[in-house]
């Protein structure tokens, strides 16, 4: 059972399993799919089974920042529990998934007749706020090297396999998407990815990019 191996849910009996999977809907999408839009009403909260999800927000000036890449077995959005709130941010797809979802309303009396679930979901929240301070830490402190290296030490940690030669990262991510994510423009992430692979960090064989085991690791 999928939803066994989220966060969430894990470790929990198969009777309260057995009762969520109940309340889900699996979903399908292809590549270029929005699952939400930013401003919509919040339905649902949504689980990866498979595939890549990017979330973002445009500005006033109509420019993108991705808040966030999400892949399996995470969930989505992070935010709006017990309220009304809309989507925070903009969902599509980037490469063809399967999720389940779960209105909001249900998770939320889910979650008011379950303590279990509920400590874990404070759990993943304070994962999240620490992950985020992280972040802004990073943009503010870091000079533009570091900001890349740190993106793509996070690849390695969240959606990396190890083989042999190395960390494997299959990401259908372009250079502007990356440099949305780092607040920089696309050029400046050009160069400097070209520059890992100069100095033998970053390897790329078809559509999987390898990356210097020793080196994520620090």
């Amino acid at each position: 059972m999928f939803l066994s191996k989220v966060e969430l849910f894990r470790d929990l009996p198969r009777e309260d399993l057995e009762r969520i999977a109940e309340l889900a809907v699996e979903r399908h999408y292809e590549r270029g799919e929005y699952v939400f839009m930013e401003g919509q009403t919040r339905e649902a909260i949504y689980f990866v089974e498979k595939g890549l999800i990017k979330v973002f927000k445009v500005d006033e000036e109509g420019r993108e920042q991705i808040v966030n890449i999400i892949g399996p077995p995470q969930m989505f959005p992070h935010v709006g529990f017990f309220d009304n709130s809309p989507y925070p941010g903009t969902a599509e797809v980037l490469t063809p998934a399967t999720l389940w979802s779960i209105r909001s309303t249900r998770l939320d009396e889910l979650m008011t007749t379950n303590p279990q679930i509920m400590k874990r979901l404070m759990g993943i929240m304070g994962q999240r706020i620490r992950q985020l301070q992280s972040k802004l830490q990073e943009l503010a402190l870091f000079d533009a090297h570091q900001r890349v290296e740190a993106l793509l030490r996070h690849f390695c940690e969240e959606y990396g396999h190890e083989e042999t030669d190395g960390i494997h990262l299959k990401l259908p991510v372009t250079h502007t998407e990356l440099a949305q994510m780092v607040g920089m423009s696309r050029e400046s992430v050009n160069r400097i990815w070209n520059q890992l692979r100069r100095d033998g960090i970053l390897d790329r064989k078809k559509d999987v990019w390898i990356v210097k085991r020793e080196w994520a690791a620090r």
